[in-house]
């Protein structure tokens, strides 16, 4: 797995999953989705034991803090997925469960303590593009539309999940630098102070610097 590729997951698998309404999180959570929340103890054990499952794979290494974004991203994708899942009582399919399976095949040679987040937050593009594939058609049925494509299904579910953030609600904790870019949830720059040095700028750079990362503390880095 490349540095480009785990940075990305998160917003691959399915055109156009979008996170919109973000704004802060109460303290001690890392975000809140609706009904649901996602603390920062979870957001940090899953970083954890992400790093742990991945790192030998990475080309080089990463600063942990796009890790962690990354955490954010999968699981605040997740918990709106679950809950929109549940509203209109579909669930996970074929498609996802033979993703579980390749994931758990692989997992089978990771410590074991970190299997259980591996297989959630890597399974969770797949989850994702299944539940909204069968929501769009449930829609369309809905609609009286017989026949639809599947990239007509795919359409139609993405439109509910775009539209559920603005009745449900969607915030994250400005600490991991995420905010809602034309619609999509992208790394921005949250700091109060002006990043002066290279060293500093690397920092906030959108891209892993895998210069930079050789440079911080084990703790910081991942790979």
């Amino acid at each position: 797995m490349s540095k480009t590729r785990l940075m990305t997951a998160a917003t691959v698998g399915v055109a156009g999953l979008l996170l919109t309404g973000c704004g802060s999180a109460s303290p001690g959570i890392a975000a809140k989705v609706g009904d649901e929340t996602i603390s920062n103890r979870t957001i940090d054990t899953a970083t954890e034991h992400y790093c742990t499952s991945v790192g030998d794979q990475l080309e080089s290494p990463v600063p942990m803090s796009f890790v962690r974004q990354y955490v954010v991203q999968l699981l605040t994708l997740r918990a709106q997925v679950d809950q929109i899942a549940d509203e209109y009582g579909v669930t996970p399919g074929s498609t996802y469960q033979n993703d579980v399976a390749q994931r758990q095949g692989t997992a089978a040679t990771m410590p074991e303590d970190v299997r259980d987040d591996y297989i959630k937050l890597t399974s969770t593009p797949a989850y994702a593009q299944d539940i909204v594939d069968q929501v769009g058609a449930k829609v369309l049925e809905d609609r009286g539309v017989t026949d639809p494509t599947s990239d007509e299904a795919t359409q139609a579910g993405v439109d509910v999940l775009n539209t559920w953030p603005d009745a449900n609600g969607i915030e994250i904790d400005p600490r991991y630098g995420l905010e809602s870019v034309d619609g999509v949830l992208k790394p921005i720059d949250t700091n109060t102070s002006v990043a002066v040095g290279d060293t500093a700028k690397s920092g906030l750079a959108d891209t892993p610097d895998a210069e930079f990362a050789g440079t911080l503390p084990s703790t910081q880095r991942c790979g």
